[in-house]
């Protein structure tokens, strides 16, 4: 009995020890998250993403950042003639600012990696250069200059790059200002880094096109659109990546999650996972996931990795911003949770005559009461979460069309009241707070009730932590 008992003490000491490393794990994870998130809302100036908000945001001139969605419109014929760059926006010095927050560029510069491309093209009285390139085949970098040579101040938006017929997606992509401004003024020349990512399943080739179009403050309107071409292959580092295929599984609340493969290339470490599809649950994203390394007794771990963007939602690839860690003796993948929704759950079942909420992924979606006007057959639907790991969160989206009783398919309208939608966090309450003006319709009022809509993205947060290794030197 004795022996038993201190058998069970151990165990639970050794339990008690684990989850206490856990914690402690999870709260400096949490905390670097913070940090660098507060941070980034220093950088909000310096660094900013474009899309179908981007005529708001350039008309106001007052955010930087702002989300992608696609661009308006494909790359326009241009009659101007490509030049050879001068050397003054063709220095590769002029953008090392960048280098100082993203690590894939600074290894790109370090290593000397970098294509000198030293092109750009001039009409109107406005110039673009693109003074270099690089790709590792997951994610490329363009360094451009952008001069205005006319009386109006306008800002330089990327508009696409091509490979061949292929554009790379526009969601998760970024601008960084190396210098100058982002409201370019009569007279001046600002400097910029286009950061986008590759999808793996596309056909590019080397035949790159980059284009930008110009947002003119004093017209409110799009005038031109400026294109350089040049050749970037993108398996241009390929004899330098190396790839461990792990076909791995970890298992978090249930649900299977293949670790398929960890690349590293001299840009960034991918790590690619595919969501099991007889998974009862959609999974959103990973939970605080760490990259963890060991070499003798040294042990590195690195946090906050991007996300890649991908055609199939079972699929996904974190973005670590290392590439040494294959130096290592071994490396570990390491989550804390998932944020996930019962895919029979992924719905939003609503009587808009009685104002009640049906069904819903939880408890905490709400119809909430207007301060102002809104539309006949406009609701405004909360979801309010505490406890929402706010350093990992998304935001929630619903879907453009809804389905009546019947059965019957119908399309969402522009909503009349816009003071309501967009997501707000607190990161020392850890609550997020999601709102959105959903536009029925009035004919809706009529509609057999109740009304159904689909839900493309929720946020659940279930805490379970689990380790999968990636590669290990010490195997025979």
């Amino acid at each position: 009995m004795l022996e038993k008992a201190e058998r069970m003490l151990s165990q639970d000491v050794s339990e008690v020890k684990k989850s206490s490393e856990e914690i402690r794990e999870l709260k400096i994870s949490n905390a670097m998250r913070v940090g660098i998130a507060r941070g980034r809302k220093h950088e909000m100036k310096r660094t900013y993403t474009f899309g179908v908000s981007a005529l708001i945001v350039a008309a106001a001139a007052i955010f930087i950042i702002f989300s992608i969605s696609g661009s308006p419109f494909k790359a326009l014929k241009e009659d101007a003639v490509q030049t050879a760059s001068a050397n003054s926006v063709s220095d590769f010095e002029s953008f090392r600012s960048i280098a100082q927050r993203d690590q894939g560029f600074a290894a790109a510069l370090e290593q000397g990696l970098m294509k000198p491309i030293k092109q750009g093209v001039e009409k109107n009285g406005y110039r673009m250069d693109v003074a270099g390139a690089v790709t590792d085949g997951r994610r490329a970098y363009v360094m451009y200059s952008f001069q205005n040579h006319t009386d109006s101040d306008v800002i330089p938006i990327v508009d696409a790059i091509i490979f061949g017929e292929t554009e790379t997606p526009s969601i998760g992509a970024e601008i960084c200002i190396a210098m100058g401004n982002n409201v370019v003024s009569s007279g001046q020349t600002s400097y910029f880094v286009f950061k986008t990512d590759l999808l793996s399943s596309a056909d590019y080739k080397k035949d790159a096109q980059f284009s930008i179009k110009l947002w003119n403050n004093a017209t409110s309107k799009y005038q031109k659109v400026l294109n350089v071409k040049f050749d970037l292959e993108p398996n241009l580092l390929k004899d330098k990546e190396r790839v461990f295929n792990t076909e791995g599984t970890m298992k978090v609340d249930g649900q299977n999650i293949k670790v398929k493969q960890v690349s590293f290339t001299p840009l960034n470490t991918y790590v690619d996972l595919e969501y099991d599809k007889n998974n009862d649950k959609q999974i959103f994203k990973m939970i605080n996931p760490v990259l963890i390394g060991e070499k003798g007794d040294h042990i590195e771990k690195l946090y906050y990795p991007e996300y890649m963007p991908t055609l199939d939602p079972s699929k996904t690839t974190l973005v670590f911003k290392t590439n040494k860690f294959d130096q290592l003796d071994s490396a570990s993948l390491k989550v804390f949770g998932i944020g996930a929704v019962k895919k029979d759950q992924l719905k939003v079942v609503v009587d808009i005559n009685k104002k009640q909420i049906v069904e819903a992924p939880d408890d905490n979606f709400t119809i909430i009461q207007p301060d102002e006007k809104v539309g006949e057959g406009e609701m405004i639907f909360q979801h309010r979460l505490e406890n929402a790991q706010v350093a990992d969160s998304i935001g929630m989206w619903l879907d453009d069309s809804y389905t009546d009783a019947a059965g019957e398919e119908h399309k969402r309208l522009p909503s009349v009241n816009v003071s309501h939608g967009g997501t707000t966090t607190s990161s020392k309450e850890d609550t997020q707070v999601d709102e959105t003006a959903y536009n029925f319709g009035k004919e809706a009022l009529n509609y057999p009730q109740p009304l159904t809509i689909g839900v493309k993205r929720y946020w659940i947060p279930i805490m379970e932590t689990q380790t999968q290794e990636l590669l290990s030197k010490n195997k025979n």
